[in-house]
């Protein structure tokens, strides 16, 4: 048996006097005491003095050496074995013996049983306390406080009985004991695949040195799936050394998955087979481009394209992206050979695929059709309709409108007339927006300084001529736009373009506007240069100052090349730099006309107004400026004044828009009054620049 010196523990009671006389005694009753085995803590929930430690054999039994209370403390394991260390999950049985001083069981004494290490260790009772039996024997149970608790620990056991204290010590080991992961099962068991977003509990079971585990320190859960996010593999509760967890199959596309359940070296797998989540949906999500329409095949340029990107995203039941699903993709119509490619391509980590669409030759509307499947369910999706069209300008379909033909300009400056372009391709089709038109002119200033021409919004766009110098002697402006574009020609087959029957390439080789056809091709115009044709003749002169315009030619060719393909589409048209004031010819009065000319303030007669035999008579007149061009756009012609004479019907009473040479011709019926005297009026011209002209006409 271990003989352990009398300790001194406080256990919160006053005994100090009388400790340190049972001390005196043993000292003396031992001749000084033995060895040191270790240092006795004073008991944890009971304190006191601690003494010098007798000797130890080592057996895991200690005894006080005292002739007063003595405490003899032992630690037995399951087999009730003695032993001085534990690990891991094993509890021991910690027996403390307790003699009174007179020898006997000290029976009902309380036994505190301690630990100066906090922390290390649990009893059971938790109050580390138990009272002695009939053999004065107290028990308590004892093991380490976690699964990885270690070190080295110094227990002791004190009873104080007949006002005398004894105790005992006892060094113990405690060492990590390893936990062991055994055989993973699910409940319930999976029946088949485990569908996407379907949850399972997942059982691990946990063991220390064979015993149930109450702790799953160090538990590392993983799994294929979870590895790449498409799985969740979530720690509950550990309940009689069976840890759970929650598996949850967020749509894997691995097929199985294998599950890992490991603490330290100790390590279990499971598999399971799991399904891919059911496609939800395709989504358009958009196109490369900025509208909803492409130009047809061969028309393309800067601002124009000939194809778009397609923009998909496939999702699962729950909006989530899907990533490797094979994605086939077809149009609602193949016209005038409009492709899609790739026809087939795979989604990325975050769901998204694309193909792209290219124009045909003949405008059409048009839908790409993308569709994938998974566990046997198709699943479709449609983009929005694009718009194939607008293929490059046509001459045919080239129209040049001025807002009026007669700017009033010969004898004012600054004032503009606004001239507008209007475009289209083979099919009808407004051109697309950006397509540039320059215009040049023998007379004023044409477009503005920041462009020197315009830049089609709709299919047209307009610029402003401005009446300045130079103006030329017959007052009359011919302006020209000019634009690329393609020559018109016969669409003999219907499929959108020039066709060349000649050529002597592979055959579906030929590419309009690139190659050129040699002979045999459909029908054409074959046009050459453009030029400013200052007369409207329809012949390039150089002697009447026509300006030749060469189309990407350093010198002017008055006829054409002999190839269908692009060229500079013109229009022209006249305006009249209409003079301020107007001169009146042509006097038509009682059926009879005067070849006389009048200018501002003349004074005409007119007979049969006055007098015996008077009555009403049509009276008309022509007007025109200084250079025998009509009056301004807009110029009001009225009777300012009359006298004993009355003026109806006067018509028009306003310049219309014209170019008409020799100006235009005004008719009106004058009336006398009902005594026939004499009378007069006033003719008057009144320009928009407010310039006023006035003729008289008089009755005698």
């Amino acid at each position: 048996m271990l003989t352990a010196s009398t300790h001194h523990p406080s256990a919160g009671i006053k005994r100090v006097a009388v400790l340190t006389l049972i001390a005196a005694a043993v000292l003396s009753a031992c001749g000084g005491g033995g060895g040191n085995p270790g240092a006795v803590p004073a008991a944890s929930g009971a304190t006191g003095n601690t003494g010098t430690g007798g000797t130890g054999t080592g057996t895991g039994t200690g005894t006080t050496a005292t002739a007063d209370t003595k405490v003899s403390l032992t630690m037995t394991d399951g087999t009730n074995q003695p032993v001085t260390s534990l690990s891991g999950g094993q509890s021991a049985t910690l027996k403390a013996t307790v003699l009174t001083p007179s020898g006997k069981p000290a029976v009902g004494a309380i036994v505190q049983f301690a630990t100066a290490t906090a922390g290390m260790v649990a009893f059971t009772p938790d109050t580390g306390s138990a009272l002695t039996d009939a053999n004065g024997v107290a028990v308590v149970t004892i093991k380490p406080a976690t699964y990885t608790t270690a070190g080295a620990l110094a227990l002791t056991a004190t009873s104080v009985v007949e006002s005398k204290t004894g105790s005992a010590g006892l060094n113990i080991a405690i060492g990590a004991a390893p936990l062991t992961v055994g055989a993973l099962s699910f409940s319930p068991a999976p029946a088949g695949r485990l569908p996407a977003f379907n949850t399972l509990a997942l059982n691990i079971p946990v063991t220390s040195n064979g015993q149930a585990a109450t702790a799953s320190t160090g538990l590392s859960l993983t799994s294929l799936c979870a590895g790449n996010g498409s799985a969740t593999l979530v720690p509950g509760a550990i309940s009689n050394g069976v840890q759970l967890a929650t598996y949850t199959n967020n749509g894997c596309t691995l097929g199985r998955d294998v599950i890992t359940a490991s603490i330290g070296n100790s390590s279990q797998t499971i598999g399971i087979d799991v399904s891919a989540a059911n496609i939800g949906a395709i989504q358009f999500s958009g196109s490369s481009l900025s509208g909803t329409a492409i130009v047809l095949k061969g028309s393309g340029g800067q601002g124009r394209s000939e194809s778009a990107q397609l923009n998909y995203r496939v999702v699962d039941q729950q909006g989530n992206g899907l990533a490797g699903v094979d994605v086939d993709f077809s149009a609602t119509t193949a016209t005038g050979g409009l492709t899609v490619s790739p026809i087939r391509a795979t989604t990325d980590a975050s769901g998204k695929v694309s193909t792209t669409v290219a124009s045909g030759s003949i405008p059409t509307p048009v839908r790409v059709l993308a569709s994938a499947s998974r566990n046997g369910s198709v699943i479709t999706g449609l983009s929005d309709t694009l718009i194939v069209s607008t293929g490059l300008p046509i001459q045919k379909s080239m129209t040049m409108s001025p807002a009026f033909r007669n700017l009033e300009a010969w004898d004012v400056t600054g004032e503009t007339v606004g001239i507008s372009v209007y475009l289209a391709d083979q099919y009808g089709n407004k051109v697309s927006d950006g397509t540039a038109v320059n215009f040049v002119t023998e007379g004023g200033a044409v477009a503005s300084s920041a462009q020197g021409g315009c830049v089609t919004v709709d299919g047209h766009c307009s610029v402003d001529l401005v009446g300045q110098n130079v103006r030329p002697a017959t007052g009359r402006v011919t302006v020209m736009a000019f634009v690329q574009g393609v020559e018109d020609f016969v669409d003999m087959n219907g499929d959108g373009q020039y066709s060349c029957t000649g050529w002597t390439g592979p055959a579906g080789s030929y590419r309009p506007l690139v190659d050129t056809c040699p002979s045999g091709g459909e029908p054409f115009t074959d046009m050459p240069d453009p030029f400013l044709d200052t007369n409207l003749n329809g012949v390039y002169e150089a002697a009447d100052n026509d300006l030749p315009i060469p189309f990407n030619s350093s010198t002017y060719k008055p006829v054409g090349n002999g190839a269908w393909g692009l060229n500079y589409l013109r229009r022209d048209i006249e305006i009249v730099f209409s003079g301020s004031y107007a001169r009146l010819s042509d006097v038509c009065y009682n059926g009879s006309c005067t070849g006389a000319t009048y200018a501002n303030g003349a004074s005409i007669p007119l007979a049969g107004l006055a007098g015996t035999g008077c009555a009403a008579r049509a009276l008309s007149v022509r007007l025109t400026d200084v250079n025998n061009n009509p009056l301004p756009f807009g110029t009001g012609v009225s009777v300012s004044s009359a006298t004993k004479l009355s003026v109806t019907g006067l018509s028009p009473a306003t310049i219309p828009s014209t170019l008409a040479a020799g100006g235009t011709l005004h008719q009106m019926t004058v009336s006398p009054d009902a005594q026939c005297a004499p009378g007069d009026f006033t003719l008057q011209t009144k320009t928009p620049q407010g310039k006023i002209t006035e003729f008289k006409f008089t009755a005698n």
